[in-house]
């Protein structure tokens, strides 16, 4: 049998291939889908192109809260004196105070301020009426607050505000306006405190240093849900004391001037809080304290008793205060009442109003005695009125 021979070498009974349609379908298919596929893939590195090309907007920075504050006062009184053997007399005062405090870092605070005043560390008035003579200005606070590790343990050191509590805000032992130089120390847990702090009187070269050593220990407890009673023991105690500025301020002396008593005064505090409602309701406070001087022989103890209301309205407060002459350092008491210092008794009464929420209406009346302990009474009747700005 012979075999035919196609041109290009295919046998004669060689088959044309076959070529299923489905596959030829199915291929068409394919490569269109591959075709969009690709077609998707450029579009899509073209926008990463324009991405790229074009930076972002960086986040706008967050502004942090401004971490110093600012204080500031200003009050104008006037005062009427009617003391026994002396003319009545009129005058006029300003105190002008300005304060700030800065956080540098997490657990430090810097407080600096200036007030008016002078060398006198219990009082920032100064007296108008002298041919309109300029006033002085002082540095009033200047010292650095830390908050320690422990939860709410505090030290500060430089001149800084009292960190001893006053009960009822009364200056029986501590002007309101007194500014410690040395080492405070504050702490405030859950229902105790702990106040304490170490105070130069006088620094010298060639003497025993005068300092003054203070702490308390107290506690506040909540009775039912609107009411508060806080109370507490206290003990100061000066090394080498000596008149500050050679004023006895009622404590007694020696011919030389020489304070007679040493000052190793314990004090025992309470006051208690609560809500009133009336005639005029507000939030009432009964406040006492007692103080005795253990380095002194006699004439060494002291009290006040009070009450105050404070409303949105009306501010009302009453007290009776008694200060033997060695029951405290009188150069550090109240320079208001009978006439700064000690040796002295009677009532204090205070009404206030307020115009607004800056400015304030206030009277204060002292009807006193003076020189209780000496023998030689004399009634001291002063009568204070402000007006108080805040800005």
């Amino acid at each position: 049998m012979a075999f035919a021979m196609h041109p290009g070498g295919a046998l004669a009974f060689d088959e044309p291939v076959y070529e299923s349609e489905t596959v030829a379908a199915t291929t068409a298919t394919t490569i269109s889908d591959l075709k969009r596929q690709l077609q998707l893939l450029q579009q899509r590195l073209d926008t990463l192109e324009q991405s790229a090309a074009t930076p972002k907007a960086l986040p706008k920075p967050v502004a942090k809260p401004t971490s110093t504050k600012y204080k500031a006062d200003l009050r104008y009184r006037h005062e009427a004196f009617s003391i026994e053997s002396k003319p009545t007399r009129q005058r006029h005062r300003i105190r002008a105070r300005f304060a700030t405090t800065k956080s540098i870092d997490e657990t430090i605070d810097v407080t600096f301020g200036l007030a008016s005043g002078s060398s006198d560390p219990v009082s920032t008035n100064q007296t108008l009426g002298n041919g309109n003579s300029s006033k002085n200005v002082v540095l009033d606070l200047a010292y650095a607050q830390w908050q320690t590790p422990i939860k709410g343990l505090k030290v500060r050191a430089g001149k800084f505000s009292n960190p001893l509590m006053r009960a009822g805000g009364s200056g029986l032992v501590w002007d309101g306006d007194l500014r410690p130089e040395g080492l405070g120390l504050t702490y405030k847990g859950s229902n105790m405190f702990f106040n304490a702090m170490g105070s130069w009187l006088r620094e010298s070269s060639s003497a025993e240093d005068s300092i003054l050593y203070a702490a308390q220990l107290g506690s506040q407890q909540a009775i039912g849900t609107d009411q508060s009673l806080r109370f507490g023991i206290g003990y100061y105690t000066i090394s080498s004391p000596q008149p500050l500025f050679g004023d006895a301020a009622g404590n007694r002396v020696n011919t030389d001037n020489e304070l007679i008593s040493d000052f190793n005064s314990a004090e025992i505090f309470a006051q208690y809080a609560r809500p009133m409602e009336g005639l005029i309701s507000g939030n009432a406070l009964l406040f006492a304290s007692h103080v005795s001087n253990l380095g002194a022989n006699d004439a060494d103890s002291g009290y006040v008793l009070g009450a105050k209301l404070k409303s949105s309205r009306l501010d009302l407060g009453w007290s009776y205060q008694r200060l033997e002459a060695d029951a405290v350092f009188g150069g550090l008491s109240d320079s208001d009442f009978i006439g700064g210092g000690t040796d002295g008794s009677g009532h204090i009464f205070q009404a206030g109003y307020p115009l607004s929420k800056k400015v304030k209406l206030q009277g204060t009346l002292f009807i006193n005695q003076t020189g209780i302990e000496s023998g030689s009474e004399d009634g001291y009747n002063r009568l204070m009125l402000d007006i108080s700005y805040k800005y």
